[in-house]
């Protein structure tokens, strides 16, 4: 009995005096973004576009990433409505490496949803996870027209939005695109 306890005794002294491992956070938050400079690879977008830009500015951030400042700025890859195409991202509090999942297309608009993993880099104390961000570009005055481009981002991935859920961001999306070109011509107008 007496071995027992003191076999006993010596495992809980070795448990306790071992090293623990540090497991870091993942993050759970996100941002939304603007894309400057849209162009694409064909007149009229649709599936298999390619969507190209000049940078990307922070327009809102939440969770984890809310010390993530608005208008800063980072570089996206280029972005093709292919299933399977590969998309990344580099910014100074992380990077975005992952896949086209989901592409929908109608009439003026694309939306890709992608899948992949996020790594942080400022935000010390977090472990790589799994994010989603999801495309959204719009040519509002049809082809040949500019072309207005935002994304969000999510960790952990938000689902797989369903076709309504497409619908109302895509109408918002539009709606925005609208009130941009509504400024352009107002602004042309007051300069006349």
């Amino acid at each position: 009995m007496r071995t027992r306890v003191l076999t006993l005794l010596a495992a809980a002294t070795v448990a306790v005096a071992a090293p623990a491992t540090a497991s870091a956070a993942t993050i759970i938050g996100g941002f939304s973004a603007g894309l400057v400079n849209v162009t694409s690879s064909t007149a009229a977008i649709g599936a298999d576009t390619t969507f190209s830009n000049g940078g990307s500015a922070v327009l809102g951030s939440s969770g984890d990433l809310s010390s993530v400042a608005l208008f800063t700025s980072f570089l996206t890859s280029s972005v093709t409505a292919t299933s399977g195409a590969a998309v990344t991202f580099n910014a100074v509090f992380g990077s975005f490496a992952g896949t086209v999942a989901k592409v929908t297309t109608g009439t003026n608009f694309v939306t890709i949803y992608t899948l992949g993993d996020f790594t942080p880099t400022a935000a010390s104390g977090y472990d790589k996870g799994k994010a989603s961000v999801a495309f959204t570009f719009n040519q509002a005055g049809g082809a040949g027209s500019d072309i207005s481009g935002s994304f969000s981002f999510a960790s952990p991935p938000s689902p797989i939005p369903e076709p309504a859920t497409w619908g109302m961001m895509i109408a918002g999306a539009g709606m925005a695109g609208a009130a941009v070109r509504r400024r352009r011509a107002s602004a042309k107008v007051a300069a006349a």
